[in-house]
């Protein structure tokens, strides 16, 4: 049996302020979607909580943690390590909390750059980190409409506004992201939102 009280006491003690509570933000928006769209509540709370637990590594530990993990660590990994907080983050999941469902860890895996084979609760995981309440961008109150009826153009828009953030910025854009976004398109049978 998993204990929540302990998992969020110990991230409390372990995360900077404002990353604990975004993922708090981030578990409750995961379990609202999770009723609405049929998922199980109790594994998009995890997800959500854990997320976010390498976020703050620095970049030589992120890439020394995945190493000794046996990750595979792309150009883009190397060059951007903090691409590598998802999958490291459910690597720790599983060392420090004993996360073994492969739904929770694959959605932490997915949530940083997402992939061509998204599962309802990777889908439901990457859009709750975009619209939980703490978040306030551009665009962000549009995406939240979208996510109470249509999960899918929900996270269409979540790849769509990562993309443009990240060519603003002049960063490397991440082929998977690509990939996962035209991959949603094209299951819905159109190549435009």
């Amino acid at each position: 049996m998993i204990n929540q009280d302990y998992i969020k006491d110990t991230l409390s003690l372990s995360m900077p302020p404002e990353r604990f509570k975004h993922s708090l933000g981030v578990a409750e928006t995961a379990v609202k979607l999770a009723h609405k769209y049929g998922a199980d509540p109790q594994k998009a709370w995890l997800a959500g909580i854990l997320h976010d637990i390498a976020r703050d590594l620095s970049d030589s530990e992120m890439l020394n943690r995945a190493q000794k993990a046996n990750l595979q660590v792309s150009e883009y990994g190397f060059a951007m390590p903090l691409l590598l907080h998802g999958p490291v983050g459910a690597v720790m999941a599983r060392e420090q909390f004993q996360i073994t469902d492969p739904e929770i860890i694959n959605a932490i895996a997915l949530h940083t750059v997402g992939s061509e084979y998204m599962a309802l609760l990777d889908k439901i995981l990457f859009v709750a980190d975009k619209i939980e309440p703490n978040r306030r961008f551009s665009g962000v109150e549009e995406i939240r409409k979208q996510a109470e009826t249509d999960l899918d153009l929900a996270l269409i828009s979540c790849f769509d506004e990562g993309i443009r953030y990240t060519l603003k910025l002049g960063y490397l854009l991440h082929p998977t992201s690509v990939k996962a976004r035209n991959a949603i398109l094209a299951a819905r049978g159109t190549f435009r939102k």
